[in-house]
């Protein structure tokens, strides 16, 4: 191995939004560092996208690739060419299904080593990336032509313990492809990061004896400015070469063969005891997967779960059967209209479905196979319950695609602010799913009910004040503090408030009876065109608080009006008929009707905003005598 006087070379490059165009960028900046004579090169982490985990849910299948596969490839021909070990970040998409932030050394005969899989993941604003990478669960140390090197990724960076493990086995140099700049927002407590990054990646350098090289990219992406500052440091943390916050290609000779000198002077390795050091090893208690565990107070953001889009695929939607006389006088009706919601999803949706007792139970069997339904594709368990708002009472499932995991949300219940003493027991029904689904749960220890609530899956909420700020849920909470509770349980960044909901709705203004989202960037707004009607001020105030309003990233959202039909009402008052409680299946979308002229404006209008599904109207006029219709009465659980 020739480890004395190799030349190192670090690409710092602002990367662009195209991941064709970031390829021949970095080929070429790797050609010109070679040509210069670097023989060991490095690009930064993720160098061919933009970094994507700023936000939550972002679709980023589109920049996973292979390894080998198309970047791994077009350098491993550089690498021959001019006999320069080449590390290359990327995003891989493994045979096993995972996902990983990876860098992959090409030695340089061409051989592609094994990648690399970024083992400590941050959650933190503005990196959130527990959302997309499965940890990694080992190091390496590859013998190249220039000597032992070790590639860890980042956040990594961060951690003693992992610069440690690859020293002990041989390392020479150690190697960190990086994405970091100042996080979004106020400016963090602990002040500036770039030299707290700096210095402890040298304290590595130090403590270990052996050469650092880190590099980092530059310039704005969203609301992060990547500082750049790519250096690298000798074996007693001495910075040989430092780059400004610019494109720029560092180049400095090693002389990796002064490790073992300093090694043996300073007596780090041989003066060690680990036999006091198992405090260090010691196994997390809960983790599996090389994830840390979910303990008591945890949020799903902070273990990358967030709260998908309702029309992401679902694993199943979850019922309740109408039994309840004193919620539905015109039972039988009510009864009509679900075996109508369930023929409609059934070919297309995992319908598990609570009945309340056996006696029930057949007669449920025997409507569905009377309506042409096989009761069999649904799963149906006898259960006690009060009623059927499971959007309600239920879960809210939070997803972490990396880890291909769904969790829980158990939110506390107290029946609508206390409005009906016997459905407050309904509470129980997340625990009673969990007996069969075995899910990790998220405890707030707050009142929420899920149609308060409606995510774009891409980090944003809406909801309103009339209901999450009523002092008969959690009188103790301001509006900061639970929107500080919706970004953590939700996985959500940006909340918009609405003020008040429609009249007839006992819930006190469910966002799904006003507003909806229908795709990340578009939202359906309940108005009413009546200037006398007693909804038209406050809907109207609602879709001009919408227009004003931007998504997680700043963008102004499409705004689309649905009308509301007209009055729903009888002796009793009131009921909060709305063609926005529509409920998003896979292939389905089911719409509220209620006998009235706007109904097929309401088809129409939907039947755009879902140009994938098929858009049907089924009637509720008996539903909304128990203040509720189909998406009050159903709830999704979502695929990994």
């Amino acid at each position: 191995m020739d480890t004395i006087g190799v030349i190192i070379g670090l690409i710092q490059m602002e990367v662009g939004q195209n991941p064709d165009v970031m390829l021949r960028r970095a080929l070429a900046q790797v050609e010109v560092a070679a040509q210069k004579g670097a023989r060991i090169i490095c690009l930064p982490e993720l160098f061919r996208s933009r970094y994507f985990p700023q936000q939550i849910g972002t679709d980023a299948t589109v920049f996973a690739e292979t390894v080998p596969g198309e970047s791994t490839n077009a350098f491993a021909s550089l690498a021959r060419k001019y006999d320069a070990v080449i590390i290359v970040p990327v995003f891989e998409r493994s045979e096993d299904g995972h996902t990983y932030n990876a860098a992959v050394l090409i030695d340089a005969d061409g051989t592609i080593h094994a990648p690399y899989h970024k083992v400590h993941i941050p959650q933190d604003p503005g990196f959130y990336e527990k959302g997309y990478f499965y940890p990694g669960a080992r190091y390496a140390v590859h013998a190249t032509r220039y000597g032992r090197i070790a590639v860890l990724i980042c956040f990594d960076q961060w951690f003693p313990e992992a610069a440690r493990c690859v020293a002990l086995d041989g390392a020479d140099l150690i190697v960190y492809p990086t994405a970091i700049g100042q996080p979004p927002g106020d400016p963090p407590l602990e002040g500036h990061w770039r030299d707290a990054w700096e210095t402890v990646q040298r304290s590595h350098a130090i403590a270990n004896s052996v050469h650092v090289a880190a590099v980092n990219r530059v310039g704005t992406e969203g609301e992060i400015r990547f500082f750049g500052g790519t250096f690298v440091c000798d074996a007693f943390g001495k910075i040989l070469a430092r780059a400004r916050d610019e494109e720029e290609i560092i180049l400095t000779p090693l002389d990796l063969s002064m490790n073992q000198k300093i090694r043996d002077a300073w007596g780090f390795f041989r003066n060690r005891r680990p036999d006091t050091y198992g405090a260090v090893c010691a196994p997390l208690t809960g983790a599996s997967g090389g994830s840390p565990p979910i303990l008591p107070g945890d949020a799903p953001r902070q273990h990358g779960y967030h709260m998908p889009a309702e029309w992401e695929p679902h694993a199943a939607l979850w019922l309740s059967w109408p039994h309840n006389k004193e919620t539905f006088p015109r039972l039988r009706e009510v009864e009509d209209a679900y075996t109508s919601l369930i023929a409609a999803l059934v070919q297309t949706e995992h319908i598990c479905l609570f009945v309340p007792t056996p006696a029930v139970n057949r007669i449920v069997k025997s409507r569905l196979r009377a309506a042409g339904v096989n009761p069999e594709l649904l799963t149906i368990r006898t259960v006690e319950y009060a009623d059927v708002w499971i959007r309600d009472y239920g879960p809210t499932f939070v997803v972490n695609r990396a880890l291909r995991q769904v969790a829980m949300v158990r939110w506390e219940f107290n029946a609508w602010g206390g409005k009906y003493d016997k459905q407050v027991a309904d509470g129980k029904i997340p625990a009673v799913m969990n007996r069969w689904l075995e899910l990790p749960v998220f405890a707030p220890g707050i009142v929420l009910e899920g149609g308060s609530i409606d995510v774009n899956g891409k980090g944003t909420v809406l909801t309103s004040r009339s209901c999450l700020l009523n002092p008969n849920r959690n009188p103790q909470l301001t509006e900061y503090d639970l929107e500080e509770y919706l970004k953590q349980y939700l996985g959500v960044t940006k909340v918009i408030w609405l003020n008040k909901g429609i009249e007839g709705d006992d819930t006190d203004g469910h966002i799904d009876d006003i507003a909806r989202f229908t795709s990340p960037s578009t939202i359906v707004c309940a108005v009413e065109e009546n200037p006398r009607d007693e909804n038209y001020a406050p809907l109207n105030e609602n879709y001009e608080t919408l227009l004003r309003s931007t998504d997680q990233e700043g963008r102004p959202f499409t705004v689309v009006k649905l009308p509301m039909p007209a009055p729903v009402e009888d002796c009793d008052g009131r009921y909060p008929a709305s063609y926005t409680n529509f409920v998003i299946g896979n292939q389905v979308v089911v719409v509220p009707v209620f006998a009235d002229p706007h109904d097929a404006e309401a088809i129409r209008i939907l039947t755009e905003l879902f140009p994938g599904r098929t858009v049907i109207g089924i009637n509720a006029r008996a539903m909304v005598e128990g203040y509720g219709t189909f998406h009050c009465g159903t709830q999704q659980q979502p695929g990994p």
